[in-house]
């Protein structure tokens, strides 16, 4: 009987015969070594294997996890102190806010005395025009005919009523309003504190030792444009032109804008006296990077009815 071997089995003969020879002629291992153990493992347990050293926490990763816990309760602190002292008290001082402030009177009186050709509003240009300066000018606050009008000369022999002398009129200003942008606020001093001028909340802060409204020299005021009221919140959308009204000393004064400008935070000089009546209006802008500076001229003025 004849038997027929296919080419598979004696390929698989060759390949034993190549495996025997290779064992044979290679070098046995000594008693002393140590043989790695071998285990046979999935796919997915060698990946779990080779990727454990990654998933070990030290000791910096838990620092690292304590700190962004402190960090993320530190900054929902932080905000919600922001709000709460910013949007909280604007809201708690609207609910406790007085009736808004009576109308003011809009007609204008007319100068007297050595200019009574001159009416109110006079702008300071016409001034200008006129040639009216130094002592030419009118002087502001304006006096009416009836407040010059003087009675007879008094019988000095016969008794006299002595009155007490009247306290002298506040002529800090008291009030602020631009009908333009819907503002009518109070206006408080404020001083400098530790090399900076404060801000009055809910109210316009007037600079103390800068001119009166109605005297010459530059009336500084400022506010807040973003939290405490925002006062002058609108400030920016003012156009040359526009009026603002300042109550003092029971007078109200008329200021005709003619400068909407932004400077650096370091321009002091805004602040500056000047040679003309002169109000000027600031508040922070662009993330508290720069100064948003109004500059308005007197042009009228009139006693409160």
């Amino acid at each position: 009987m004849i038997r027929h071997f296919s080419s598979a089995s004696s390929d698989s003969d060759h390949t034993t015969h190549e495996l025997l020879h290779d064992l044979l002629l290679s070098q046995v291992p000594e008693a002393s070594e140590t043989l790695r153990p071998v285990a046979l493992r999935s796919t997915n347990a060698q990946r779990r294997l080779a990727l454990r050293p990654f998933l070990l926490r030290t000791w910096v990763d838990h620092a690292l996890r304590h700190t962004e816990r402190l960090l993320t309760v530190v900054l929902l602190i932080f905000v919600a102190y922001w709000l709460l002292n910013g949007y909280g008290r604007d809201w708690l001082h609207q609910s406790r806010q007085q009736p808004a402030l009576a109308a003011i009177p809009a007609p204008p009186v007319s100068v007297s005395g050595p200019h009574a050709s001159l009416a109110l509003p006079l702008s300071a240009p016409d001034v200008l025009a006129r040639g009216l300066s130094g002592a030419d000018r009118p002087a502001l606050p304006f006096t009416t005919l009836e407040m010059e009008q003087t009675s007879a000369a008094p019988d000095y022999l016969a008794p006299q009523i002595v009155a007490a002398p009247d306290e002298p009129a506040d002529l800090r200003p008291q009030r602020l309003v631009i009908p333009t942008i819907g503002v009518d606020t109070s206006v408080v001093e404020v001083f400098v504190q530790d090399g900076a001028w404060q801000v009055a909340d809910y109210a316009a802060g007037y600079h103390h030792g800068t001119a009166l409204p109605g005297k010459t020299g530059n009336t500084v005021m400022a506010g807040h444009a973003g939290i405490r009221g925002s006062v002058f919140r609108d400030l920016g959308q003012l156009q040359l032109g526009d009026r603002i009204l300042v109550e003092a000393g029971g007078w109200q004064y008329g200021y005709q804008i003619r400068a909407v400008k932004r400077v650096g935070p370091m321009r002091v000089e805004v602040m500056a006296p000047t040679p003309t009546a002169v109000l000027t209006l600031i508040t922070c802008t662009a993330w508290d990077t720069q100064r948003l500076i109004v500059v308005a001229d007197l042009v009228e003025s009139r006693p409160l009815t």
